[in-house]
């Protein structure tokens, strides 16, 4: 047993261990919601990723983006992630892409061959494409929905696409799926119960609840991956 996980085997057990370890993940989003979720998937053991994001580190991300220091200002968020994830574990493999989600781009899921899809992007067409691509090649995939201007991180759940209410995002998604004949009753989900408290330009979002959002889906997964 790798002494990094010596922690996790007594939960896991040596099989779970070994199943993570041969998981192949995609995390779409690395900033308040995917940055905790992909760093907490590498502490867990998950040594297969591919990790995209179009962004460069700002500022205003410093607030809630576990993943960046000042020092990252004005770089790409992709390689900021690869390198701590190998400061983390130097035995993980790693591929980065910074496109946006569309059908052409996602051509590089079809030579990676992902068990899962995380979705922690904030673009309807993203989240669409991600989720029909899920569905029509029968991989796993969960999608991270509004956590802006909220305050309460108790109030995050994991649900299906069906039970949110209160979202205008989720509401987007629910319709543009449906066009899709895609039932969104089979689509996973993590949401917050709560109302949003404002209406910032640009969105207000706190570390509390985008982390929480990040731990839930990587739960997620480390579930999906342990049990099936």
């Amino acid at each position: 047993m790798n002494e990094r996980l010596s922690r996790l085997e007594p939960l896991f057990k040596e099989a779970g261990i070994k199943a993570i370890e041969a998981a192949r993940i995609v995390i779409v989003g690395l900033g308040g919601v995917g940055g905790p979720c992909a760093e907490t998937l590498v502490r867990s053991g998950v040594k297969h990723l591919l990790i995209i994001d179009h962004d460069l580190v700002q500022p205003s991300n410093l607030n809630r983006q576990i993943l960046y220091t000042t020092d990252d200002i004005g770089k790409k968020k992709v390689a900021c992630a690869y390198a701590r994830f190998t400061a983390i574990n130097p035995d993980i493999f790693m591929e980065t892409s910074t496109d946006f989600i569309d059908s052409i781009s996602m051509q590089i899921f079809n030579q990676f061959k992902p068990d899962f899809i995380i979705d922690a992007i904030d673009y309807i067409s993203g989240k669409k494409a991600l989720i029909a691509y899920g569905q029509t090649n029968g991989i796993p995939t969960i999608t991270s929905l509004g956590m802006g201007n909220r305050i309460n991180p108790t109030k995050v759940k994991i649900g299906m696409l069906s039970e949110t209410k209160g979202d205008p995002l989720a509401k987007m998604l629910r319709h543009d799926l449906r066009q899709l004949g895609i039932n969104i009753n089979r689509v996973p989900v993590v949401y917050s119960e709560e109302m949003p408290r404002v209406k910032a330009r640009p969105v207000a979002s706190y570390m509390a609840v985008t982390s929480t959002a990040g731990l839930l889906l990587a739960n997620y997964i480390i579930d999906k991956i342990i049990t099936r």
